[in-house]
C-alpha cells in the first residue's frame, strides 16, 4: 500500500538550490518508513527541466511561495502563491504544469490529466496552511518553463496576464 501524501511542499530557495537539503525537507515532511523512502522522493523529485525552473522563479519573483506538487496527485508540477498582497482573499494562486516546447497557455489547455486535482491542492492551501481566501481559486498555466518564467517575469503584473 502507497503512504499517504501532502499535495504539495513548499520550496525554498535554500532547499532547492542543494539536492541533499531538498531530499531532507522531503523526508521531513512526509516522514517515510524505510521501505517508503524511495517511492516518497520520487513522488516530489524533479524531471527534466522542472529543478532549474523552480531555482530561477523563487530567485526572480521572491514574493512567490512556490510548493512543489506531488506527481502522482495530478496537479500539476508546481503551485504558486502570489503573497504581495497582505489580505488571503486577495492573493492569486497559480498552477504550473511544465511542457517542453509547448508555448505557453493561460488556463491550461492540451495537458491532459496532469492539472485534474488542481483545484484540490489550491483549497488545500487555503484550508491548511491560510494562504488563501475560503474561495480561493487558480489559474493554470501550462507551457514551456522558460516560457513561463518569462510570464512571471515580465515588467507587467502577472494578474494581468490571467
Amino acid at each position: 500500500m502507497a503512504p499517504r501524501l501532502p499535495l504539495t511542499i513548499k520550496l525554498t530557495r535554500r532547499a532547492v538550490a542543494r539536492r541533499d537539503l531538498f531530499c531532507e525537507l522531503v523526508q521531513r515532511i512526509t516522514k517515510p518508513s524505510q521501505a517508503e523512502a524511495a517511492f516518497v522522493f520520487h513522488a516530489f523529485a524533479f524531471k527534466a527541466d522542472e529543478h532549474a525552473f523552480a531555482c530561477e522563479l523563487l530567485c526572480r519573483r521572491t514574493e512567490l511561495w512556490l510548493f512543489r506538487a506531488n506527481q502522482r496527485a495530478f496537479c500539476g508540477d508546481f503551485l504558486a502563491v502570489d503573497m504581495s498582497n497582505p489580505r488571503r482573499a486577495r492573493r492569486r494562486a497559480y498552477v504550473i504544469e511544465l511542457k517542453r516546447g509547448m508555448p505557453v497557455r493561460i488556463g491550461g489547455g492540451a495537458v491532459g490529466l496532469q492539472l485534474q486535482n488542481a483545484d484540490r491542492a489550491v483549497k488545500a492551501l487555503a484550508r491548511e496552511r491560510g494562504l488563501l481566501g475560503d474561495e480561493a481559486t487558480c489559474v493554470t498555466v501550462s507551457g514551456d518553463g522558460a516560457g513561463i518564467l518569462g510570464m512571471f517575469t515580465s515588467p507587467r503584473p502577472t494578474t494581468e496576464h490571467a
